[in-house]
């Protein structure tokens, strides 16, 4: 009889790997906090929650910033949070080192508002809380028994909804870009954050556009299929979703979420795949101890996946149209999940952007010249190479992306950025790599509205220059006074 597959060093490997990318959000929470959510931040935290106060419990809004959510608090608890990643990545009480840092980056969630929305601060937060099941005990555990096979399941079961969902979501949107294998002509050029190397993939012929359209398709719809395949198929399907992840970390810039991605599914192998590597290195790993037969512990993990299988299936379901009627029913679920953000729907890319609208902000002491201001990460001067910046996250520069999406800029935290660089300009100085008026401010504002395309290798060789960028027109003036009213 066959002795099913262990995973005992495959969690090890993926706790540390946690712990890193742990320190990694923190770290750069820490750096942007004060301009993001601060108390002279563009959404300051402190404000967002004396709103809710009277309307809101905690465990609606579950975060310790209830407690204190002034800017050393803030500091505090993403220093905190980083320390305490150590923990985990050194093995010390690792399940109660996760259980804090759940919670801890679930109390920046809950106040993040519009810079804290994205998919992989969802991501975080559910690998964090699923790995709670395969998770050891103990103040420092040597050598513990492998996790569950349930537990292990649920940790699989992530992997198969990130890529599935995400999958299935470009087909159920009805996006004409997927359906005919067009999308990738426009992702590189309108990623939001895209890299240098994005500029070479851009200049790719249709076919390969398309070949890489097809090959997200093999990796997100039909490959999970085959995670529970015999060994020699699931290192195939790993080495796959691997090489997709590579791509998009090579080409943009989304944070710490594809090396995230990357460690969930290292729980596509198993023990022997491990220790297949290290023997090629001249090491060894050590054997892991039996597990212990638990009735109460299998039964308590089933229970558990029970409930949890079906829930997670809860928020992808607005993806079909069939399901409308059963909202209200579903509604009190959604509540729930949407204050822990722990069990999510994933549809990156769903819908492809066609095209590149930029807003440039510019700034005069006479009404007749202006002056630019240039952040540090978006794209801006025509002849500065898109960067490379994951695993950071500018979140600002991220969420500029949005701003034009829906017509005209509307969101709140771009109109305090306004009022911060006419009135005080020294608290929103670190967005910027080029600002004119780093200490006075401006007697006006102005915004230059830009559609950005990459240059091709002809414009590139000849001018040097990485984007083209044509003016769309401009905004009215802006003072102090005009934001008031």
């Amino acid at each position: 009889m066959a002795v099913p597959p262990t995973r005992a060093h495959i969690r090890t490997l993926f706790l540390r790997i946690l712990g890193v990318i742990f320190v990694i959000a923190f770290v750069s929470i820490l750096v942007q906090v004060d301009v993001l959510i601060g108390s002279r931040g563009l959404l300051p935290a402190q404000a967002y929650l004396d709103a809710l106060r009277g309307s809101a419990r905690f465990i609606d809004v579950p975060t310790v910033f209830w407690l204190d959510c002034s800017d050393r608090a803030l500091h505090a608890v993403a220093i905190a949070g980083a320390g305490i990643s150590l923990g985990l990545i050194l093995n010390i009480a690792p399940r109660y080192c996760l259980l804090v840092l759940w919670m801890l980056y679930l109390s920046f969630v809950n106040v993040g508002q519009d810079f804290f929305s994205f998919q992989w601060d969802n991501l975080l937060l559910e690998s964090a809380f699923f790995s709670l099941f395969i998770t050891p005990g103990g103040v420092r555990p040597r050598h513990p028994p492998p996790p569950h096979p349930i537990a292990v399941f649920l940790m699989l079961w992530l992997v198969f909804r990130l890529h599935v969902e995400s999958g299935a979501a470009k087909l159920l949107t009805g996006d004409p870009t997927w359906r005919d294998l067009t999308a990738m002509v426009s992702y590189y050029e309108t990623a939001p954050l895209p890299t240098w190397l994005g500029w070479y993939a851009h200049q790719m012929p249709l076919w390969a556009h398309q070949g890489c359209a097809l090959f997200t398709f093999f990796v997100e719809l039909l490959l999970p299929l085959f995670m529970w395949a015999p060994s020699p198929v699931r290192v195939i399907v790993f080495l796959f979703m691997i090489a997709m992840q590579v791509s998009i970390v090579l080409t943009a810039n989304y944070g710490f979420f594809n090396y995230l991605s990357m460690a969930v599914c290292l729980f596509v192998l198993d023990d022997r795949h491990l220790q297949w590597l290290a023997a090629r290195f001249g090491w060894g790993l050590p054997p892991a101890p039996a597990r212990p037969r638990q009735a109460w512990r299998t039964a308590l993990l089933g229970v558990t996946a029970a409930v949890l299988v079906p829930a997670s299936i809860v928020p992808f379901l607005r993806f079909f149209p069939s399901t409308e009627g059963l909202e209200p029913r579903l509604m009190p679920v959604r509540r729930v999940l949407s204050s822990i953000r722990s069990i999510n729907p994933y549809h990156l890319f769903a819908s492809m952007t066609l095209v590149r609208r930029e807003v440039v902000i510019e700034g005069s002491d006479d009404g007749e010249t202006w002056q630019t201001y240039e952040f540090r990460y978006k794209p801006g001067d025509p002849d500065r190479a898109p960067p490379f910046v994951a695993p950071h996250q500018p979140r600002l520069d991220f969420q500029l992306w949005f701003l034009l999406l829906g017509g005209p800029p509307r969101a709140r935290y771009f109109n305090t950025l306004l009022e911060r660089l006419l009135i005080e300009p020294t608290a929103v100085a670190p967005l910027f790599a080029r600002d004119p008026f780093p200490l006075t401010p401006p007697r006006a504002l102005r915004l230059a509205f830009y559609r950005y395309t990459f240059t091709d290798i002809a414009t590139r060789r000849a001018s040097g220059a990485w984007w083209h960028r044509e003016r769309l027109g401009y905004s009215t003036s802006i003072d102090a006074a005009a934001l008031r009213r």
